[in-house]
Order: structure tokens, then sequence, then C-alpha cells
């Protein structure tokens, strides 16, 4: 009698789980599937985590973990409710969380986790997915006969300086209606990107292809990569988007990595360059750092 009454209740706790099937809101002990798509995009002073949901019903938060390490050391930052999904639609989450602490130039791993109506989470997302965030702005700067004191550019102060100031890495100015950016400060060079329709299409600084001539002519819509520095030691590296050229002066849109050799400028999305130096560099700069 007893086995006859063990088997009943077997079968009918196996109907149970298979009923879950077909009913997201029942409570089974089965971790979730974690998001997948994760990718960043590089702020100023902030990092814009994006992700696709899993295909379930039953995901009731996300949670967004960074770390100074690929492998380890991943700690909770963040929560999102998840959207309700009954009908198991894919779900962009676009962007889904805009992480407000990172600093400028301290590089971060960033993973996300799926939980479950039964509070139960998932493991990370399985992308590999790291960014420096760094500080970007706009300027407007002058031909250099026009107004002297507003000419240059000293990228680490982001402001503009006298064009022929110590301070200044760059001035602009002009040969008739043409204008032309020079490359003053110790070691500076400038590489013109070509034509982009938005600014961060660059997204990584080149190892190669710098120019000699330490000046390149400036075209409404191109964006000039720019580098600092004597040696990889204190490579720095910007970029300047030409915005509007202007009678006598050009607006600019610029970004500059605080992060000392790093060469991320912007998102490493799909349509983005990978880093020229390798993720092994950008590793070992986060490396350096020892706490969030």
């Amino acid at each position: 009698m007893k086995k006859v009454a063990f088997v009943i209740l077997a079968l009918a706790a196996l109907m149970a789980v298979s009923g879950c099937e077909d009913d997201d809101n029942c409570v089974i002990s089965v971790r979730p599937e974690p998001p997948q798509g994760v990718y960043t995009v590089t702020g100023n002073g902030a990092v814009y985590v994006f992700w696709t949901a899993p295909y379930a019903g039953n995901i009731d938060q996300f949670v967004i973990k960074r770390s100074l390490s690929a492998l380890t050391g991943y700690q909770e930052i963040g929560r999102v409710d998840a959207e309700a999904n009954p009908d198991r639609d894919l779900i962009y989450y676009d962007p889904g969380f805009v992480d407000n602490t990172a600093q400028n130039g301290v590089t971060y791993w960033y993973a996300v986790a799926s939980v479950n109506s039964a509070n139960l989470e998932s493991e990370l997302s399985a992308e590999d997915v790291f960014d420096t965030p760094r500080p970007e702005g706009s300027v407007v700067l002058f031909d250099y006969l026009i107004e002297p004191s507003l000419a240059g550019f000293n990228l680490a102060s982001q402001s503009a300086v006298d064009f022929d100031s110590p301070a200044a890495d760059l001035y602009i100015d002009r040969d008739g209606s043409v204008f032309f950016v020079n490359a003053v400060g110790a070691g500076t060079v400038v590489q013109d990107a070509g034509y982009h329709d938005y600014f961060d299409e660059i997204g990584w600084a080149p190892q190669y292809g710098w120019t000699e001539t330490e000046w390149s002519e400036l075209i409404e819509g191109h964006i000039y990569v720019i580098r600092t520095g004597t040696s990889s030691s204190s490579y720095h590296y910007a970029k300047l988007w030409v915005v509007t050229v202007n009678s006598n002066s050009v607006t600019f849109q610029w970004a500059y990595q605080t992060d000392i050799d790093n060469p991320e400028l912007a998102p490493g999305a799909d349509n983005i360059e990978p880093p020229v130096t390798g993720s092994d560099k950008v590793a070992a700069n986060a490396a350096s750092n020892s706490s969030l």
C-alpha cells in the first residue's frame, strides 16, 4: 500500500512540474537563463549598459554587476525591474541601466543576471564587456589671428587656451576660408579619420598612420584622432569632431581618455573597431586599481 501511495505522489509531483512548462507563474527551483547581447556605451563619468532579456515570462528583475577584473570580483551595483513578457517576446533594454558611479579613466567589467519569480538568480551573462569612461564636451576655437587667446586647446584641462601657450596641445589657423588644426604639444600628433555621421563611430585610437606634418585640414563632419605624449608611458588619446565651420571659428565635439595609453574613446559595439593594442593592455590598466 505504501509503495502504491508513493508512486501516486511521485506521479502527481511530476505532473505539477510538467505543468510549469505552460505556466510561467508557477514556482520551481530552476535558475533562469541569463541575459544575452550585453554591451556598454562609454560616457562621461558614466557607462550605459544594454542587454536582451531571455525568452521567458517569469523574469522579475535584472541584477547589474561590476568588477575591476574580467573573471572575478563582480559586485551588484543596481537592479532593474523586468518588463512583463507573457508572450516570451524578444525585449531589448536600451539602455537598461546607467552606471553613474563610474570614474573617468578607470576600466570596469560588467555583467547582468536574471532573477525569476522564485527569486532565483541566473549565472552572469557570458559576454566579455568592459568600458573606460572618459570626459567629453564641446568647444569653439577661433582662428589665432582673430582671437589668439581662444585658438588653442588643452586636452587634459578640457579648456581653450592661448594658441602659443605651453599648455596648448593644438591650435587652429586659417588660410583663406580653409581651417587647419596644428598639433603643438610635446609629442602631439593628429590623424584625419575621415567623415562620420556620428561622434562614436570612432571608438578606438589607431596604432599606426599618424601624420608626420602635425597638422591637418579641418573639414566639417570629419573626426580627428589626437595622441599626446612622447612614449607609451605618457600617451593619451583624444578625438575631435568638426561640428560646424564658421566664418572665424570652428565648433568641435571632443573626447579625451584620461587613462594612460588606453585607446578606448567610445563604445565597443559591433560597428566599432576593436582596440589595436589588445585587451591585455586594458586589463593591465584595470588590475592596477585596488577597489571599485
